[in-house]
């Protein structure tokens, strides 16, 4: 949305200019709206302004309409298989197939077993009791001691 500015300029507005374009951008019902303030001057404006009312009611009307015709469009779609059609075709031309969730779960499990049995296998080779030798290492560091301490 732009607002002119002075010479014939245009900037990018950050919020919509009047009420109509708040409608346009948030919906008829205020109560989605996120700006309280602008929603306290649309509830004013309805009961003051008959073309603010007439206008926010014929976006109440449309948004009705789009409404039951999507949902008349779903259902055809779905009545008519469209989407299974599509998915067949798709999966016959890209020479994959469907892995349903069952499946994947049962893989998964199958190689948590396998895993489980190879780390129990490792462990039962490898000696427990062998007890790795210890180094100590022990290092002065002269920025705590001082050389006068360590015989520099």
């Amino acid at each position: 949305m732009t607002k002119p500015s002075g010479e014939g300029r245009f900037e990018l507005a950050n919020g919509p200019a009047n009420l109509h374009d708040a409608i346009d951008r948030w919906g008829p019902d205020l109560a989605l709206w996120p700006d309280m303030m602008l929603v306290r001057r649309a509830r004013e404006a309805l009961l003051a302004d008959r073309d603010f009312r007439q206008y926010r009611d014929r976006s109440v009307a449309e948004a009705a309409r789009l409404t039951r015709a999507a949902k008349l469009i779903d259902q055809r779609i779905a009545e008519s298989g469209s989407v299974e059609r599509i998915t067949k075709k798709l999966l016959v031309a890209t020479g994959s197939k469907v892995i349903h969730w069952r499946r994947r779960i049962a893989a998964l499990a199958a190689v948590m077993v396998v895993s489980a049995a190879l780390g129990s296998v490792f462990a039962e080779l490898m000696p427990a009791d062998v007890e790795q030798p210890r180094i100590d290492v022990v290092q002065l560091d002269t920025l705590v001691f001082g050389p006068s301490e360590a015989d520099f």
